[in-house]
């Protein structure tokens, strides 16, 4: 029987997942330097970043999971 805690695998996949989110987000709002490109921000950054929160989204096994990540990048925001 599988236990519905989080452990360390969890956590890591969170982490990991969290970071490609981010370092995606930044990447493709470097497109803002180009003054003439920015109307497509709209439009790719929720495509770009939208590939790995799926595949996150595959991984989810426990109850928490999702919720842990949106804090860590809404904290990464706050900074």
């Amino acid at each position: 029987m599988e236990s519905k805690k989080l452990n360390a695998k969890d956590l890591i996949n969170v982490g990991v997942y969290a970071a490609i989110y981010i370092v995606l987000f930044f990447t493709v709002g470097m497109i803002n330097a180009i003054p003439f490109l920015y109307p497509l921000l709209f439009v790719l950054v929720p495509l770009v970043t939208g590939i790995p929160f799926m595949l996150f989204l595959t991984k989810v096994e426990k109850f928490g999971m999702v919720s842990i990540m949106s804090a860590i990048i809404g904290l990464f925001w706050y900074i």
